[in-house]
């Protein structure tokens, strides 16, 4: 299988960013680490936007941690937000994006040289290219090769078909068009493609039948997975002291924090005891703003904002919290809710389709349109300490069951082999 080539392009981009091991970038690395253990044929390879071109890199075993590195070039930043594919005219756009893209272009390989790079270009003629990344990387990738007369196959994994749902006003707007767009063009060129759950699989065939979405080849549902590794970061933070509720990346909308501060009130109006709340994750301006309305004054108090924690430390907040809330309307796996199982601490989740797929048995559920289910769900949890332990035993006893990156990536292969 030395034809097979993983693309690692999502932690080649984050790596000079912020967030450089969440959400998607997290997916990526993780089955990448793990296909490396497992199938020694499999190459390794990044896009560089500076030159249109695969690039191979080889992922190795770290001597001081054991551990596999991908061993992705550090501090070269790519201008990578400057789209080269729209869906939709604008003269002024289209007139000045051939001058943009190429002083970006000479930006970026700038930036390339000054990193003295020794990678060696790998030629995809004839190759499996299998990418996990965003699907506008791949876009890049795919219309770089076609110009260039490269022909080879592509199995793409699909995360989610969120903005096709939004019926909105703002859903007329740029990022919904180009999404599909993206999306599209994916599809029509994939050969299989993998969705990261059930719920997702279906989501793009339901979206295929209505004609949103081209005709699809065969698609593969490969569940995402529950384990959650300490990463080699040392944690920094104490951990509160007083139970505590704790939500990793909710924000409001989609994700539904909104319905967690409410839940917050009817707790403290009720004279329940009320639990500090953790919210971690990337720090967001309009989750404060939403949190400074008047009607949360007396909770605010006790909720704790803890911008992007090390993997190390998040597992820390997992193991202590008295329950991960997941309000989310929608999901396209819930990596928290699987997390939280890992760790051992209930998952009290919506009912979104998905969470179902990934806590089963295990999970805690509550209507994500009406906070009193979920403030009824944390006050037994705090004041029945025999439906908690009995709760917290259920997940101890299914933890062999739960899946892991390992499990992943065995099922990755298996569809790239197929």
């Amino acid at each position: 299988m030395a034809n097979v080539v993983y693309d690692l392009t999502e932690v080649f981009v984050a790596s000079t960013g912020k967030y450089p091991y969440y959400g998607i970038v997290r997916v990526v690395a993780e089955i990448g680490r793990e296909l490396y253990l497992i199938d020694p044929d499999l190459r390794f390879a990044i896009f560089s936007h500076a030159h249109d071109r695969f690039f191979e890199v080889h992922p190795g075993i770290d001597p001081e941690t054991g551990r596999v590195s991908l061993n992705i070039p550090e501090g070269v930043r790519q201008i990578h937000h400057l789209r080269k594919t729209f869906y939709s005219r604008n003269r002024l756009r289209d007139a000045l994006l051939p001058l943009a893209q190429r002083i970006v272009r000479g930006i970026n390989r700038s930036r390339w040289r000054r990193a003295n790079l020794s990678l060696k270009e790998l030629d995809m003629t004839g190759k499996t290219l299998v990418s996990t990344g965003r699907p506008k990387h791949m876009v890049a990738a795919l219309n770089a090769l076609d110009n260039a007369g490269v022909s080879c196959t592509f199995i793409p994994l699909l995360h989610d078909m969120f903005p096709l749902h939004d019926v909105s006003p703002r859903a007329a707007g740029a990022f919904p068009l180009t999404f599909a767009g993206d999306n599209r063009r994916v599809i029509s060129r994939a050969s299989r493609i993998i969705a990261n759950s059930r719920f997702t699989k279906s989501d793009i065939e339901t979206f295929s039948r209505k004609g949103v979405l081209p005709p699809l080849p065969e698609i593969v549902a490969v569940p995402l997975c529950h384990e959650s590794r300490d990463g080699t970061d040392p944690a920094a933070d104490e951990i509160p002291e007083t139970p505590y509720l704790l939500t990793v990346g909710a924000t409001i909308g989609r994700k539904n924090l909104e319905t967690v501060f409410e839940a917050m009130c009817l707790l403290e109006a009720s004279g329940a005891p009320l639990p500090r709340l953790v919210l971690a994750g990337a720090p967001r301006k309009h989750v404060r703003d939403h949190l400074a309305q008047d009607r949360y004054a007396r909770i605010r108090p006790v909720i704790d904002m803890l911008p992007s924690p090390n993997q190390t430390r998040l597992n820390q907040l997992y193991r202590h919290a008295m329950a991960l809330v997941l309000p989310s309307r929608m999901e396209g796996w819930g990596l928290p809710a699987g997390e939280a199982l890992w760790n051992g601490t209930p998952a009290i989740c919506s009912t979104a389709p998905v969470l179902y797929e990934v806590c089963g048995e295990l999970g805690l559920y509550f209507d994500p349109d009406k906070p009193e289910e979920l403030a009824a769900l944390v006050a037994r949890l705090q004041t029945d300490r025999g439906f908690a332990e009995t709760v917290r035993a259920r997940i101890a006893a299914a933890f062999d069951s739960l899946r892991t990156w390992e499990d992943v990536a065995r099922d990755v292969r298996r569809v790239y082999e197929g």
